[in-house]
């Protein structure tokens, strides 16, 4: 009877352990604090066949939908955690009817959560995985639009530099949803379920693999061909005159943080910026611009390398100092594909209205220069339908600087100016 007794009450407690976790089902809004510094966040969790999920969004950090990992409830406590590109973060807290609260721990860094239920539900959107051709090359994405039949605006979403996914856009393409587009978003080549290399790809491959996300986007039933246009980011933002062209009918451009003078010279600018050479003693930077300048002589002008390497010798134990790039990089492949590309070749035959937005604290192209090409040069195709919007302290992100090593914040109203700018210029 004992025994039976064990058995009755381990089963009893299993249950009402299962039945507290399942409330952390549903919607959770409240904060992520550090450093004194509170983040605005909104939370989902859910549970499939026994498995948990969780997700965060924040207009702060301009992201949507961000997945967490290793979601474990319990009777009264949770924990999750969020990775990222070079650190992970740690969630523990406790549950406590409609409120979450806990800490999180970051490398050497703690903080506070504190999270109540909400019953607002998210605003529906039709979102669908889709895949398309270029070429040899098949491209994978998402389709993200407003519920309902069209026919919908819309704009398809350019890669900035790197290996970068469909995700990277995800938070922009759901506002663009929410105000009335449809919005494609896609693996540049190579990356997540798309083929091909982005490595070995030049500028006009990734245009061209742009062009056929524009035609596919005319293809679809309940997507107005007529009013299609494209949003571009750092290398996506320099790359979107050449799609432009390419494409032909596009109905506007959005351009953010865009190259506009030569590939070289921005290079420098940001690999000068990546060291912090403005910051050295007046007696070290003449020897780290040399050293920058022997770099972007080797990748972008097609130089030896013996002038760069007798510098690394000489330079090796400083301060500033880092190791070139090997030969055999990709780095060097990349760059002299960048370097062939002339930005206003291309502005001046863009007839679209177009959108340029920089941050005035751009780390790495310099925005009023590349602001005054992107101008000048459209100003000589006769195109004066521009708009250039500067927000001022921020970065090439668009992040503002924290305050006592909080949140890299998003300028509040980044998004908000793209979806106003665009539902007025295309009607």
């Amino acid at each position: 009877m004992t025994r039976l007794f064990g058995v009755l009450l381990v089963g009893l407690l299993s249950f009402a352990s299962i039945a507290s976790a399942a409330t952390l089902e549903g919607t959770w809004i409240g904060t992520w604090t550090k450093n004194g510094d509170a983040l605005p966040v909104t939370m989902y969790f859910a549970n499939t066949s026994g498995a948990w999920y969780g997700s965060f969004d924040s207009d702060a950090l301009q992201v949507s939908l961000v997945p967490l990992e290793d979601v474990r409830p319990s009777s009264s406590s949770v924990h999750w955690l969020l990775k990222g590109d070079s650190s992970s973060m740690a969630f523990d807290g406790a549950l406590n009817g409609d409120r979450l609260t806990g800490t999180f721990k970051e490398n050497h860094t703690t903080g506070s959560f504190s999270l109540k239920r909400s019953l607002e539900a998210r605003t529906p959107l039709s979102a669908s995985d889709v895949t398309f051709r270029s070429g040899a090359v098949t491209l994978a994405g998402s389709l993200i639009a407003p519920q309902g039949k069209g026919p919908f605006r819309a704009v398809l979403f350019l890669q900035g530099s790197g290996p970068e996914g469909r995700w990277a856009n995800r938070y922009l393409a759901e506002r663009f949803a929410r105000a009335g587009f449809a919005a494609l978003i896609f693996d540049k080549r190579g990356v997540g379920q798309s083929t091909g290399d982005w490595h070995a790809a030049s500028f006009d491959d990734l245009a061209s693999d742009a062009v056929a996300g524009i035609r596919f986007l005319q293809s679809q039933p309940g997507i107005d061909g007529h009013r299609i246009g494209i949003y571009g980011h750092s290398q996506g933002g320099t790359l979107a005159p050449l799609v432009a062209v390419k494409a032909g009918d596009l109905a506007f451009v959005i351009a953010s943080a865009a190259g506009g003078i030569d590939p070289a010279e921005m290079e420098e600018y940001s690999v000068g910026n990546s060291i912090g050479i403005a910051s050295l003693p007046a007696s070290e930077q003449p020897d780290a611009r040399a050293f920058v300048h022997a770099i972007v002589d080797v990748a972008y002008r097609g130089k030896a390398r013996g002038e760069l390497d007798a510098l690394a010798a000489k330079f090796k134990t400083r301060s500033w100092y880092f190791d070139p790039p090997p030969p055999d990089d990709s780095y060097w492949t990349l760059s002299r594909n960048i370097a062939r590309f002339d930005p206003p070749t291309y502005w001046r035959q863009v007839k679209a209205p177009v959108l340029l937005l920089y941050g005035t604290k751009d780390e790495r192209v310099p925005p009023q220069r590349d602001a005054n090409a992107v101008a000048s040069a459209l100003k000589a195709g006769g195109n004066t339908n521009l708009t250039l919007r500067m927000f001022e302290g921020a970065d090439h992100t668009f992040a503002l600087p924290s305050a006592g090593n909080g949140w890299a914040k998003h300028v509040p109203d980044y998004a908000g100016t793209l979806t106003a700018w665009t539902k007025s210029a295309v009607r």
